[in-house]
């Protein structure tokens, strides 16, 4: 085997295989060969056209696997960057047989913060696709890698040959049942933003609840055709508002592992937008309810595992919360004409756990999902009841006492510790100057409240 500039490849080993072709580790580097399967010669022409355009396409910066080289003939395919220590996604999902409790396979596996996270990545890369112009096309299981180590929270999207720049019906369109849009599965529409937008729901629920939304008791028990009308909206979804029938007994309970507003999404995504794609929410609204929803999480001091910390006591072993502190995250906004500084609500907010580094993201600072995630400040909680702030961003923060000042700056670099927090005073840290709108946290102690 070769390629078309005569580089010759030695498969060593089968990485994966589907309904489009498989997945092959070369010999002599870190390169994988995707070897697609087609139905005749016009078939084969136009895919590897479609393979040439995705290698044109402004794609830069992103977290896909980018063709390098195309196959020679009589081979149909391509080569790219081979993934160290990634995993796909379906290993977060698909309990290994013999793997025992479900609930602490799910903690042992990176638990609820850590899918959370990870979900919000994917839908963060995808949202960036969508606004270049293009849709992914096969949003599944097996097409997205994630970190094998627990200590690392990044994505890799491959596959990147259903790739498309405007939504088109193709003749025998590759797409992964259970997890493609029903308009797609049923040649009515091509694949879309708004496609990706319903794979992507299907991905979500299943990967934090371990229950695919439409697979429930009926169609689980039921004959294979049940499981094919599900796929293309025929059955109702298992959290159905008013319809019962295909109710689950299978997977984690949603209270547990999706706030109310990620609870929400899922319901607009399987009820009206099953028949209405404009109905669905985006993937970049998925994104903000993910990372807002990793933001409200704890680590239980028994079983490690994580959950969030409106509730009573950890899900998975019933131990009490840990101590936290509520950063709740607010807006001032420039004074009116007598004056008066005004400070704007939100419903975000972020659980500092004591003795746990807690990182505040550039999203949560700035509300801004261009570098969204990264680390602007560094809080610590500790048992004596102060706080440590920590900036690592390239601008000052500043820490507002009690009663609204004085302002005391940090610079970049720089730390500064808030005491008295365990008496319950109120404390403020700003992301930007006195006069200027911007966000802030204001501290408090952890009450018992719904997620969001």
């Amino acid at each position: 085997m070769s390629t078309e500039n005569s580089q010759s490849i030695e498969l060593t080993r089968r990485l994966g295989a589907g309904g489009q072709g498989e997945v092959w580790e070369a010999s002599g580097g870190r390169v994988a060969v995707k070897i697609l399967r087609s139905r005749d010669a016009v078939a084969a022409q136009r895919l590897a056209e479609r393979l040439r355009t995705v290698r044109l396409l402004d794609l830069d910066e992103m977290p896909l696997a980018r063709p390098l080289s195309l196959l020679a003939p009589p081979y149909l395919g391509y080569t790219m960057l081979m993934l160290a220590d990634m995993a796909a996604l379906q290993h977060l999902v698909k309990q290994p047989s013999g793997a025992g409790d479900l609930a602490e396979w799910y903690a042992t596996t990176g638990g609820l913060r850590r899918r959370l996270r990870l979900l919000g990545r994917l839908a963060g890369a995808l949202a960036e696709l969508h606004a270049r112009g293009f849709c992914y096309g096969d949003p599944s299981l097996v097409n997205v890698m994630v970190s094998d180590s627990l200590e690392h929270e990044q994505v890799f999207l491959i596959d990147v040959d259903n790739i498309a720049v405007v939504s088109e019906v193709r003749d025998g369109a590759y797409v992964t049942p259970g997890y493609a849009a029903p308009e797609v599965v049923t040649g009515r529409r091509g694949v879309s933003s708004l496609s990706d937008a319903f794979a992507f729901a299907v991905m979500a629920f299943e990967t934090l609840s371990i229950q695919h939304p439409f697979i429930g008791d009926l169609v689980h028990d039921g004959e294979p055709e049940l499981e094919e009308r599900a796929f293309v909206g025929g059955i109702p979804w298992v959290d159905h508002g008013s319809d019962q029938a295909n109710r689950s007994s299978f997977g984690l309970p949603r209270r547990h592992t999706l706030t109310p507003g990620l609870r929400a999404l899922a319901a607009r995504t399987f009820e009206g937008g099953l028949a209405d794609p404009i109905g669905r929410p985006t993937v970049g609204e998925w994104r903000t309810k993910l990372f807002e929803a990793a933001d409200l999480t704890l680590t239980c001091e028994g079983c490690r595992g994580s959950f969030y910390g409106s509730e009573p006591a950890c899900p998975w072993c019933r131990n009490p919360p840990p101590p936290a502190l509520v950063a709740r995250v607010l807006t001032q906004v420039p004074p009116n004409k007598s004056g008066e500084q005004l400070i704007a609500r939100t419903r975000q907010a972020v659980l500092l756990q004591r003795e746990m580094a807690a990182s505040i993201s550039k999203r949560t600072a700035t509300g801004s999902v261009i570098g969204g995630e990264l680390s602007v400040v560094t809080l610590l909680f500790d048992r004596t009841g102060q706080l440590t702030v920590r900036n690592r961003w390239d601008r000052p923060t500043w820490v507002v006492g009690p009663g609204g000042g004085p302002w005391l700056p940090v610079e970049p670099g720089q730390e500064s510790a808030i005491p008295g927090l365990a008496k319950g005073a109120i404390w403020e840290l700003h992301f930007d100057a006195q006069h200027t709108p911007h966000r802030l946290l204001r501290f408090s102690r952890l009450t018992q409240g719904g997620g969001r």
